[in-house]
């Protein structure tokens, strides 16, 4: 049972965080709130600097040494609060409505981060003195508008370094309270095709001579995929890693039906060939393309014969392992270009983000896996991979670690939307798993000195 001292103190934490306007969007705030971070890791015993990114700062902590280095990575900049008149509280404090938090940020991504760092002082509590591994702990400023210098600044800080394992800054808790760990995230592109055939907007009559840059735009965009949802670019599934038996076993026992899904989305259309039967395999080793929207022209009310002049689509693309994005963009130049359309212009909003999946049998997945169950009296999921995306890779590529996500983000956060949230109950859990993730931590770190007393270890000279 958490006592009363210490949800007083993570809800004053976080009620001080939520009341920070660190939009990474606009730039805002984003000083006041890592200095606000590092002084709560500094008041919870790490060693703390903050270090300038191209938008935001980012904040380090750092304590122990041992055999084992773990990262915990968060961020405490959130998404703009519009649209301001949907919320029914102050979108920049923290309020309590039956048995839930509500404020921007309250779930993603500070309180995550409150639920982490109150369990660390409930840990240290019980365990006071060197700690036996080494933990570093990691904010990010940036990462709502995708952490464009995450990768320079780990480079800089942390070059030639190995951490074993990275616990990611966010994890799941489905309807029914079962925690969900995520052992891998897709990875994301953006990008948007312009067209345009005219100086100006012409009367339509004069589509019998030339031709409509949105039907050019709609001919281009449905020739990318077809009904069942398979990508239609030349090489776009040539490096596509296979899932490892045991993520297939995983994804062969979906923990949720697919009627579930449709009730809870009100989605009603399925792609050709998904049923029952393979649509968690989907969600969770599938890339995908997706259309978010069609702009040119006239879309007001009544009738407006006009030929357009251009037009443009926003599409996105959730990668699986070993997709390059990058390297989708280039055969999504060359398949435009084969197909007629090298007129389209082309343009890259977001090619960084790569796809990571770590191994499910790992013993930090079990550990966690253990862990949650005690503490949430329910089975665990364990998910290979989340259809969502992050900027995970830099921590594989560069560090070498394994990544796993685990959290209370419960499936009506309303993530990213008016009125963000959390259940106060999952919170007060999320406080409890995570002293024991790090008690688990510190018993598996005295083991490993013990084998191999004589070996160096992380954060350590031999």
């Amino acid at each position: 049972m958490l006592p009363h001292a210490n949800l007083l103190k993570a809800s004053e934490d976080l009620r001080r965080l939520v009341a920070i306007p660190s939009v990474s969007a606009r730039g805002e705030k984003l000083v006041e709130c890592a200095e606000a971070v590092r002084d709560l890791l500094a008041e919870a015993g790490f060693d703390t600097e903050i270090q300038q990114g191209d938008v935001g700062p980012f904040v380090i902590g750092e304590i122990g040494s041992g055999p084992l280095t773990v990262m915990i990575y968060n961020h405490y900049d959130v998404q703009p609060e519009d649209p301001v008149s949907l919320w029914h509280s102050p979108p920049f404090e923290m309020s309590e409505r039956d048995g839930r938090w509500y404020g921007r940020g309250v779930a993603d991504d500070k309180g995550e981060f409150i639920s982490r760092l109150a369990g660390w002082r409930l840990f240290r509590e019980h365990h006071p003195g060197p700690l036996p591994f080494r933990l570093i702990w990691l904010v990010d400023g940036e990462e709502e508008i995708g952490s464009p210098s995450l990768e320079a600044f780990l480079k800089r800080r942390l070059d030639g370094e190995a951490v074993d394992v990275c616990w990611w800054e966010y994890g799941e808790v489905d309807a029914s309270g079962r925690p969900i760990i995520l052992c891998g995230f897709k990875g994301v592109m953006a990008v948007e095709l312009r067209a345009r055939t005219a100086q100006a907007d012409m009367h339509s009559s004069l589509g019998a001579v030339f031709d409509n840059p949105l039907w050019r735009l709609a001919a281009a965009t449905a020739s990318l995929r077809d009904g069942t949802g398979r990508i239609l670019i030349d090489g776009f599934y040539d490096a596509v890693r296979q899932p490892a038996p045991s993520d297939n076993e995983l994804a062969s026992a979906p923990p949720y039906s697919l009627d579930s899904l449709m009730d809870a989305t009100g989605a009603q259309r399925l792609l050709d060939g998904i049923d029952a039967a393979n649509f968690y395999r989907a969600v969770n080793f599938e890339p995908c393309m997706n259309v978010n929207g069609f702009s040119g022209g006239y879309a007001g009310e009544g009738a407006k014969t006009v030929l357009p002049a251009e037009g443009a689509v926003k599409i996105d693309l959730r990668l699986v392992p070993d997709q390059d994005p990058q390297r989708i963009v280039a055969l999504l130049r060359a398949h435009l270009d084969k197909h007629g359309f090298g007129d389209i212009e082309l343009i890259v909003h977001d090619a960084n983000v790569k796809p990571v999946r770590s191994a499910a049998d790992h013993w930090f997945v079990q550990d966690a896996k253990a862990v949650l169950e005690e503490c949430f009296g329910q089975p665990a999921i364990v998910q290979p991979s989340s259809p969502a995306s992050g900027t995970a890779h830099p921590f594989v590529e560069q560090l070498g670690a394994e990544i796993v996500g685990l959290g209370l983000t419960h499936h009506g956060a309303m993530l990213h939307s008016p009125n963000e949230n959390i259940i106060i109950d999952q919170f007060v859990r999320m406080i409890e798993c995570s002293a024991a993730i790090f008690a688990r931590l510190s018993e598996r770190a005295y083991r490993m000195r013990q084998s191999s007393p004589a070996q160096p270890t992380h954060g350590e000279t031999p």
